[in-house]
């Protein structure tokens, strides 16, 4: 049971904060990093990628998750293709090993990401993440995320941009959770703030930073 808690919340992790179907470039470098809180209990976490374009539509790359008594890292393989500004689909495979227990195989993560533009300008925008866990010695897991976000412009290229979201598994066993964020663009720098769980005792609350060099 402590596995399947725990791999639900890496996936979690992962997964609060939008995917989107491109990759990172060819010669690129991305990273993302995160600290997660859930205020009044003891229940910290930190997500950590690095992803290296090779070409226009496939990267590779490396996660670290920590939690409170777990490590985790993982090997990742990322590719995506964006048709138009309406449609942008791709895809992630990443298995993971736990740090405390002898590199063990622990769960592999695959994932569906889905967007596009809904206004002409592509400033009113969709997204979908899919995210399907096969766990060593606990229940697999099938989960979805869908977004709407609206960027809007400021001076000097900068943007800021909220969005809103439904979290909920594909067998609709639970409630479905309402996670609502923002993040704020300079350059090639994004700054996040995003939440969840609002609805329970201890939401969780998650501050990030990405880039893309």
């Amino acid at each position: 049971m402590m596995v399947l808690i725990m791999t639900t919340a890496v996936i979690t992790t992962k997964a609060q904060v939008p995917y989107f179907a491109s990759t990172v470039g060819d010669g690129k470098l991305y990273g993302y990093t995160s600290l997660k809180v859930r205020p009044s209990i003891n229940a910290q976490e930190t997500y950590t990628t690095f992803q290296y374009g090779l070409g226009n539509y496939t990267a590779l790359g490396l996660d670290l998750y920590t939690g409170v008594g777990h490590n985790y890292a993982g090997y990742l393989f990322r590719a995506g293709y964006k048709f138009n500004k309406r449609f942008g689909i791709g895809g992630q495979i990443t298995p993971s090993f736990d740090l405390s227990n002898n590199f063990k195989f622990s769960y592999l993560t695959s994932a569906l990401y889905m967007n596009g533009a809904i206004s002409k300008d592509g400033n009113f925008f969709w997204c979908s993440n899919t995210w399907w866990g096969v766990n060593d010695g606990a229940d697999n897991t099938l989960t979805n995320w869908e977004y709407l976000g609206y960027s809007i412009p400021l001076k000097n290229g900068h943007s800021v941009t909220p969005m809103v979201g439904a979290i909920h598994s594909w067998m609709f066993d639970q409630d479905v959770d309402i996670a609502v964020g923002i993040y704020y663009s300079i350059k090639s720098w994004n700054i996040y703030l995003w939440g969840n769980d609002f609805l329970k005792d201890h939401p969780r609350i998650v501050v990030g930073v990405d880039f893309a060099l």
